[in-house]
């Protein structure tokens, strides 16, 4: 719970300074006037946009194969694990991140887990270029996790971090971004250990409704760096609903690779 309290302490001042606002998450911006619909996933690079005020997104992995062949090889095939997102201010807003269902199996075949997930929580505030007005955009997302999924669970080694997501128009159907981020992961003894990692990653429109992205990654890790290629296809189904299939591909022994299709909508 003390790891808890100064980010619920930090949502509730920042709900109260809303109510000054235009718009905020008791009085929602008009439906005719919400931004471009922006996703944080399925790229590994966030988007430094943030969800309209007053308004709810989801952002999620219907279903998800993950081959890890880390310290502990295995294969984990992940369903329903979602980003649920409020929109509290113009340039603010909050995430909870939950793993709904997760099994997982050795090499052999067999079971060794199954349940939910970690519980994520963050908050993202955008700088500049939130409304589309400039051709670049900057934003920031601290955020801690909690490995049990519970948050109010007393002795568990929680994660924690911040990124700061970029990105930058460069012909109005085609873009660059990126994000370097610092997090600081528990050794199972009581301490952290910092690790770092970098995106690159370009996107656009490939014909009518259908975009793609293409994008890099290196993770620095006390001796276990990673080094992914990651790619994937994004259908707009309406301005409010996207589907996605999408896969990370591990350059090196642990790195794991992914294969996933998405679903992302907004109201």
């Amino acid at each position: 719970m003390k790891q808890l309290a100064p980010t619920l302490v930090c949502l509730v001042m920042l709900v109260n300074t809303t109510l000054a606002q235009r718009y905020h998450l008791f009085k929602p911006v008009p439906r005719a006037e919400l931004r471009e619909f922006a996703l944080d996933r399925p790229d590994v690079t966030e988007s430094p946009q943030t969800v309209d005020a007053g308004h709810f997104q989801f952002e999620g992995d219907v279903v998800k194969w993950v081959k890890d062949n880390g310290s502990v090889s295995k294969r984990t095939l992940n369903i329903w694990n979602g980003i649920y997102k409020f929109g509290l201010t113009n340039n603010w807003d909050v995430h909870f991140i939950y793993e709904a269902y997760n099994l997982d199996y050795n090499n052999d075949g067999d079971k060794i887990e199954e349940g939910g997930g970690a519980f994520t929580l963050r908050l993202k505030r955008n700088f500049w270029g939130n409304d589309g007005d400039t051709k670049t955009a900057l934003g920031v997302i601290p955020y801690v996790t909690f490995p049990t999924g519970n948050p109010f669970e007393k002795n568990q080694d929680v994660a924690f971090g911040v990124g700061f997501p970029f990105s930058c128009d460069i012909n109005g159907k085609l873009g660059w971004g990126g994000q370097p981020q610092f997090d600081f992961v528990p050794d199972g003894e009581g301490n952290y250990d910092l690790s770092f990692f970098q995106s690159v990653v370009i996107g656009g429109t490939v014909i009518g409704n259908l975009d793609f992205y293409a994008e890099a990654v290196g993770y620095v890790l006390k001796g276990d760096d990673q080094f992914l290629v990651n790619g994937g296809l994004i259908y707009n189904v309406s301005p409010n609903v996207k589907v996605d299939v999408a896969t990370n591909i591990g350059l090196n022994t642990p790195s794991p690779t992914r294969v996933y299709l998405g679903l992302s909508f907004r109201i």
